[in-house]
């Protein structure tokens, strides 16, 4: 139950508030007449800050736990209770129509709001992920907590999405007022939770004891797929009101579509059972592959039946770069804030491909063109992480037979690139 309501609770209404916002945002710049570069620019502003700072800022909550998380989830609250209160989304004969109350510029507000969610997301994830490590006392439990967290966060995220589909064209002015109580719920979550650590967690991070150049091989290649596969992801919430349109869906449709592609990510997160995925690489090299066969899908999909297998693939697909990315990030050394710090910077810099596949497609004027800048990206990050998981060396390990905390004496003494690690 503690669980629930530290970790689940905060995770999922963070996520499920943020993607809100960012669906009503995206969409208000659309039916503002805004083009791909503009809308693809409201999520890749929130990327590029978050970028910076999430390395930065992971690194300090390193001193400052429970601090990060507070001042994160303040000014979540704060954000989105002013977004609330300046933005008119009204819905009429002609749809949906959106203005600032006292004038303003829309696209300037969008993306002032979403900077300022970048700074509260570089204080809240990394510091929150890190103190999940902190209160688990084993690599089977933080194993356990990790999986529980990615379900919790992905259910929010998915739930964000299908909430803007279902209100934003019958009341787009609720979606806001939805996500400042899901902020300010957050907050006192975190003034609630008031232990750094849980009981039975250990004084020192507990950590597997796998060669560390096998730990480096993996999270290299963790870190390297799911660049790819936030990039491929993000370009689908992004550019979501401009992609419907090649796609010819709705906006109720749109809306489930992204919920259906984070519901299968979080079946993923399940289907991830403890001491069978870790450091073995055959699950982490197929990501990839998945990813780009979806991807290569929605280029000649029409219509939700044809979109949605595809973006089922793409969400599996990410449930495991995700988890291995995390898991290798907290496992990887003590320094848990900077790990995390660097893994959340890695993801915001796949957030930011979208800005660029928007761009291609308003030069090219093909609605669909970001999707094959991912799919070549895809390919060639599935290569390179291809050659890091063979040369860490074959998992030797039969089913069942190790831990994740245990490891091969067998295991080949490979010292990977250290460049980001």
């Amino acid at each position: 139950m503690r669980r629930f309501f530290y970790v689940a609770l905060p995770a999922f209404l963070t996520d499920g508030g943020f993607y809100l916002a960012l669906f009503t945002l995206s969409h208000a710049l659309e039916v503002a007449g805004a083009s791909n570069a503009r809308i693809a620019l409201c999520f890749g502003v929130y990327n590029l800050a978050y970028m910076f700072a999430a390395p930065l800022l992971g690194r300090l909550s390193d001193r400052h736990r429970g601090a990060s998380v507070l001042t994160g989830g303040l000014i979540f609250a704060l954000v989105y209770t002013v977004l609330g209160g300046l933005m008119n989304l009204e819905t009429g004969p002609a749809g949906v129509t959106v203005s600032l109350r006292g004038g303003g510029e829309l696209a300037l507000a969008c993306y002032g709001a979403m900077a300022a969610m970048a700074l509260a997301n570089a204080l809240f994830w990394p510091a929150f992920q890190a103190r999940i490590a902190d209160r688990e006392p084993t690599p089977e439990a933080l194993e356990a907590a990790i999986r529980s967290f990615n379900i919790a966060w992905t259910a929010g995220k998915s739930a964000g999405f299908l909430v803007g589909g279902l209100l934003f064209l019958r009341a787009p002015q609720a979606c806001l007022w939805l996500v400042a109580a899901a902020g300010w719920t957050v907050v006192a979550c975190a003034l609630l939770d008031r232990a750094p650590r849980g009981e039975g967690a250990t004084s020192e991070p507990t950590q597997s004891d796998v060669p560390k150049g096998r730990k480096g091989a993996f999270l290299l290649a963790a870190l390297l797929a799911n660049f790819a596969l936030w990039g491929a992801v993000s370009t689908l919430k992004g550019l979501a009101p401009t992609l419907a349109h090649g796609w010819s869906l709705s906006p109720q449709q749109t809306g489930i579509l992204l919920a259906a592609m984070l519901a299968a990510q979080g079946v993923g997160f399940m289907a991830l059972q403890s001491g069978r995925w870790t450091y073995r690489p055959k699950l982490l090299a197929a990501a990839l592959p998945v990813a780009c066969l979806g991807l290569a899908s929605l280029v000649w999909a029409r219509g939700l039946g044809l979109a949605l297998p595809a973006a089922l693939m793409i969400g599996w697909a990410q449930a495991v770069t995700y988890a291995a990315s995390v898991y290798y990030s907290l496992d990887f050394d003590e320094r848990r804030g900077l790990r995390t710090g660097i893994h959340e910077a890695v993801l915001a810099g796949g957030g930011c491909l979208p800005i660029l596949g928007g761009v291609i497609a308003d030069q090219t004027g093909d609605e669909l063109a970001s999707l094959w800048l991912m799919l070549g990206i895809g390919v060639a990050l599935a290569l390179v992480v291809g050659g890091l998981l063979w040369r860490a060396g074959p998992d030797e390990r039969s089913e069942g037979e190790l831990s994740p905390g245990e490891a091969s004496s067998e295991d080949p003494p490979y010292q990977p690139p250290s460049a980001g690690l």
